[in-house]
């Protein structure tokens, strides 16, 4: 299991650390919610890559507050560090950051804690009735909502089109169908059937998750507490990923080392039939260098007949800390970022998909991004991550075990009966290994 560098600070010295720790990480020198000026502050972290787009949101935010004003914290790019810098400064009940700009699993262990604010009766029902349905559910835990949706992911099935057609294949729906479709247009190992991302890390849960639901099964049913890994369905369902590593298979071996990039790459550059990613390859794809502009066209995850396909719902959201001093400011800046405009602020020039469902239609955003069509009808079949406050511990086992069936060191019946048994003894309060 991950042991954070702020997880360390907590253990050792608790929330005094902790504090200091942040503090030295992002060179906060202004008293927390406070400028130099006097003037308000409102303060929230984001990834340096991802700032430039927030500014005209900061500058709106300016107009309508005088008096105040909005700082984006420039934080590490990796979501695992960013993560624990806010649980450093959340455990220590620090008011520095107004707002939690959080990936779609934190909301229930940041609510379960304490440390977030509940937005019912923030938001109107106008307001939450004009977000994607499913990224709105990713932020309720016990019935409360805390996270609002802010943009949003969802996995998907890109292919060689041009390939498909020469072949006189139709895309395929199918596991099975997949398989052999991908085993008839390789030519390994110059060209690979199928890519996807296999490290031990949430990208290798959020591709099974979406093979486990096509099987017809469920991982953890966050209203009951009934876990689903020791089924048959789960079992078929990792059972495929392991065939597509086989030596006869339609994946290469390096497939349990990648992650989202790597497997992009190998797409992008012709090496690869299918691919499982997000939506953001698709833009990539198409730049003029790109050797498969033009070429590919995308669909939602092969399924088992009968059962729904499903897309991983990923994303990010904004909740209100309860330590902030003016969360009222705090969520004026969220009605912002949600509006139409700011989603266009944030989302024209990334291709990151919105969170509001009008931006869907919007023909702005459109003409920056005409894939947006597409991903909209896949949010139809989001599938979100069991919304349950031990989520970082139920992830990690099912990581561990997926890991293990797929490089060999363990079977699939026992990879998974191990990761059941886990599961359900973290979900019971107890330590998962003993």
């Amino acid at each position: 299991m991950r042991t954070s560098t702020a997880a360390i600070a907590r253990s050792i010295h608790g929330p005094t650390l902790a504090i200091a720790f942040v503090a030295a990480t992002l060179s906060c020198s202004a008293p927390a919610n406070r400028s130099p000026r006097g003037a308000v502050v409102i303060r929230v972290m984001l990834s340096a890559s991802e700032r430039p787009f927030w500014r005209p949101i900061v500058e709106r935010f300016a107009q309508g507050h005088p008096g105040a004003r909005v700082e984006l914290v420039e934080g590490p790019e990796s979501t695992d560090l960013r993560e624990d810098l806010y649980t450093a400064s959340l455990l220590a009940r620090d008011p520095t950051f107004d707002l939690v700009y959080m990936d779609v699993t934190w909301a229930a262990k940041f609510a379960a804690a304490g440390w977030l604010r509940p937005l019912d009766g923030w938001f109107t029902p106008a307001e939450s009735e004009s977000l994607l349905p499913a990224a709105l559910t990713a932020g309720r835990h016990a019935g409360r909502l805390y996270r609002i949706p802010v943009r949003t992911d969802v996995g998907v099935l890109y292919f060689r089109r041009d390939l498909l057609e020469a072949a006189g294949l139709p895309a395929p729906e199918t596991l099975d169908q997949l398989f052999v479709t991908a085993k008839a247009l390789q030519s390994a190992p110059s060209r690979w059937g199928f890519v996807w991302q296999g490290k031990q890390y949430e990208g290798l849960v959020c591709n099974y998750l979406e093979l486990l639901s096509g099987c017809g099964g469920f991982w953890v049913d966050p209203r009951t507490g009934a876990v689903g890994l020791d089924r048959p369905e789960a079992r078929r369902a990792l059972e495929f990923m392991v065939r597509c590593l086989a030596p006869d298979g339609i994946s290469p071996p390096g497939a349990t080392t990648y992650q989202e990039e790597e497997s992009r790459r190998l797409f992008q550059d012709g090496r690869a039939v299918f691919l499982r990613n997000w939506p953001y390859v698709w833009s990539l794809a198409q730049t003029e260098d790109s050797p498969v502009k033009g070429r590919i066209d995308v669909s939602s995850m092969v399924h088992e007949p009968g059962c729904p396909g499903g897309s991983t719902l990923g994303g990010w959201g904004l909740g209100i800390s309860s330590y902030s001093r003016n969360p009222e400011l705090a969520a004026d800046l969220v009605r912002i970022v949600i509006s139409l405009e700011g989603q266009r602020w944030l989302c024209a020039g990334t291709g990151f998909a919105p969170a509001r469902i009008e931006a869907y239609r919007d023909s702005a955003l459109l003409a920056a991004n005409p894939f947006l069509a597409r991903i909209g009808a896949f949010h139809a079949h989001a599938l979100v991550r069991p919304p349950i406050a031990r989520y970082d511990m139920a992830s990690d086992i099912l990581q561990r075990h997926l890991s293990a069936a797929l490089t060999g060191s363990e079977t699939v019946p026992g990879a998974l009966a191990a990761a059941a048994e886990e599961t359900r003894r973290v979900l019971a309060g107890r330590d998962a290994r003993r």
